[in-house]
């Protein structure tokens, strides 16, 4: 049995600690019959009631929970890696998995201090959930990646292992030898009511993730406030998340009464069913798997064209729009108020797309697979 640590920034609306969670709770239900005692680490807590409502789901389903550091995300990076090294030493792990960059500066530094010991070192196993990496940081990431020698390296996309090889180039570091592309999947979501009543009079579309410059939020709100000028509230559109831009949001549209805000809701894509669109005009993904949900829930996802997220439709989708170009998207709209979409066709054209190249089953039993032979090479 490989004792594994799955090493996360911290429990919050993200999919790679979505990951995480999945392989904590299935990697022990495989075909093959593999076991694994297997620990989630997050570096700091979030106080968020998204957070509070997780670990007790995570506590209630017996997934064992370690925080490094109780405390703010700065002092938590300066004395995590001291906590995880306890840990390591402690429980003496077959294998970290490390999923994103601050847990990989954690796990970088700890190895350092791991490396004044002479006991056998855990494996490594790194999931590139993005595909820009270090790109705001470059000084620490090429620290960081300096003292990494991974045993497997996992994209969820092409452009996500694609990133990563060019990172790595680019800090003179070797690239590791064992490269994988394991999309990332989830279980068909389930059919749960939302905490909030929407207007089956109007059109509903959601936006489910956090409210930053990656995600695109900044330019929805935009074309938000232009879709509204020209339809006059014929949609109704629901933001859910949190993120930098909340306040802004907030500011933005205060007196609109047809945009509504929400913090993070627990399994959300439970109940995407609710909704007409997902709308997601990221800048940039790994994989981003709230597309994929949404394809399973089958509710179209009006999407910009951005690296990890064209990857989750088909390559025809009509509903792609380029993020920078506004009349691209008043023009889908346009469509669906016109109703120029014929969308059981859509619906049955991106659930058949997701159910043959993003299985669930698949993503856990190859990531089962990687511990299994790590533990036995």
């Amino acid at each position: 049995m490989a004792k594994i640590f799955q090493l996360i920034t911290s429990i919050n609306l993200g999919g790679a600690e979505n990951i995480a969670f999945q392989l904590s709770e299935f990697c022990n239900q495989t075909e093959k019959g593999d076991k694994h005692d297997i620990f989630i680490i997050e570096l700091f807590p979030s106080s968020s009631e998204y957070a509070i409502k997780k670990r007790e789901e995570l506590k209630a389903k017996d997934i064992k929970l370690i925080t490094l550091v109780n405390a703010s995300k700065r002092v938590a990076l300066l004395f995590a890696p001291f906590r995880l090294f306890h840990f390591v030493n402690k429980e003496q792990p077959d294998i970290i998995h490390s999923h994103t960059d601050l847990p990989d500066f954690v796990l970088s530094n700890t190895l350092r201090l791991l490396s004044l010991l002479t006991r056998v070192k855990p494996k490594i196993v790194r999931t590139i959930q993005n595909t820009k990496l270090w790109d705001t940081h470059p000084k620490l990431g090429k620290f960081t990646e300096s003292y990494i020698a991974d045993s497997v390296v996992v994209g969820v996309s092409e452009n996500a292992l694609q990133a990563y090889k060019e990172m790595r180039l680019s800090f003179k570091q070797s690239i590791c030898n064992d490269l994988r592309i394991i999309y990332n999947s989830s279980k068909t979501p389930k059919t749960d009511t939302l905490p909030f009543e929407i207007d089956p009079s109007k059109i509903n579309i959601a936006f489910c993730a956090r409210f930053e410059h990656q995600k695109g939020i900044d330019v929805l709100a935009d074309r938000i406030l232009s879709i509204n000028q020209k339809y006059n509230s014929l949609f109704n559109f629901y933001l859910i998340g949190h993120g930098t831009y909340e306040g802004k949001l907030k500011k933005i549209f205060d007196s609109h009464t047809n945009v509504y805000i929400y913090k993070p809701i627990l399994n959300i894509a439970d109940k995407f069913h609710n909704f007409d669109f997902i709308i997601m005009p990221s800048r940039f993904e790994g994989l981003v798997i709230t597309s994929v949900e949404a394809s399973f829930a089958k509710v179209p996802v009006i999407a910009a064209y951005a690296p990890g997220l064209t990857e989750t439709l088909p390559q025809d989708w009509p509903l792609f729009f380029k993020l920078d170009d506004e009349i691209e998207l008043l023009d889908i709209f346009d469509s669906l108020v016109n109703n120029k979409y014929d969308l059981n066709k859509l619906k049955a054209h991106a659930f058949n797309y997701v159910k043959d190249k993003f299985s669930f089953d698949t993503m856990i039993n190859n990531y089962s697979k990687i511990y299994s032979n790590l533990t036995v090479s």
